[in-house]
């Protein structure tokens, strides 16, 4: 046989390789897509199989192709919440802004994901245990971390108090952002969660930053103008904490 013989073709079936994958990726997308709607709207435990398989207008067989269980499909979730979370911190820190702005910012950021399902459900699925065990706490401890580089950042800025520990900020920013979630849930189903997120964060730069920096701040209109068309203010009950509402 020539050296120089023609190598093997691959058999004729792998041809078909390129767009099963597209259909399989496409299939697992519409499922936890739909996972995340359910889990959003509900507890673990009274998130339904049938209606997630409803929803994503699948077959069970591809259901249980892609996932042996409903834990498995929350790991899922919650998976995609965490590529979510991380994408949400670089493309703040990527604006440039300093380490006050840049955690204002991703709470806009927060903001604008929770108009989707995959958070919200990502949020209460953590909150219910079903992070997995690699990752107890999660997001939590995320944003804890996250947090605390950004206040460190602004201390070495000195934009922030020096009484104020970058640690001890981020976890109230934390538990703050926590329990205004289920408040707001539990309420007005997140209807009034940018109202609640824009006081919170007011309060507490009002209470941590240095004057010259919140004088900047407050001038180039506050949490009110990070949060943009989130948050819509009461005028009848004249609250006018942000300068010019």
């Amino acid at each position: 046989m020539s050296d120089t013989a023609d190598p093997p073709r691959p058999p004729s079936g792998l041809r078909g390789d390129a767009p099963r994958q597209a259909r399989a990726v496409a299939t697992r997308g519409a499922i936890l897509a739909a996972a995340a709607e359910e889990f959003a709207s509900g507890s673990y435990h009274e998130a339904s199989l049938s209606r997630i398989l409803e929803r994503s207008k699948v077959t069970k067989g591809a259901l249980y192709f892609h996932f042996v269980s409903k834990e498995s499909i929350a790991l899922a979730v919650v998976d995609e919440m965490e590529v979510l979370c991380r994408a949400m911190v670089e493309r703040a820190d990527g604006l440039g802004l300093d380490g006050l702005r840049t955690a204002a910012q991703i709470a806009r950021e927060m903001q604008d994901a929770l108009e989707g399902p995959v958070v919200r459900a990502g949020q209460r699925l953590c909150a219910e245990g079903f992070a997995g065990p690699q990752r107890p706490g999660w997001p939590f401890r995320f944003w804890e971390e996250t947090f605390t580089g950004l206040f460190e950042r602004a201390a070495v800025a000195e934009i922030l108090l020096p009484s104020v520990d970058p640690s001890s900020l981020a976890r109230t920013i934390v538990d703050m952002s926590g329990g205004a979630f289920a408040a707001s849930l539990a309420i007005t189903e997140l209807t009034d969660l940018a109202q609640r997120v824009c006081e919170n964060w007011e309060l507490v730069l009002g209470a941590v930053a240095v004057p010259a920096w919140l004088a900047a701040w407050r001038a180039d209109g506050g949490m009110r103008a990070v949060l943009g068309p989130h948050v819509v203010l009461g005028v009848a009950d004249g609250r006018g904490w942000v300068p010019g509402v």
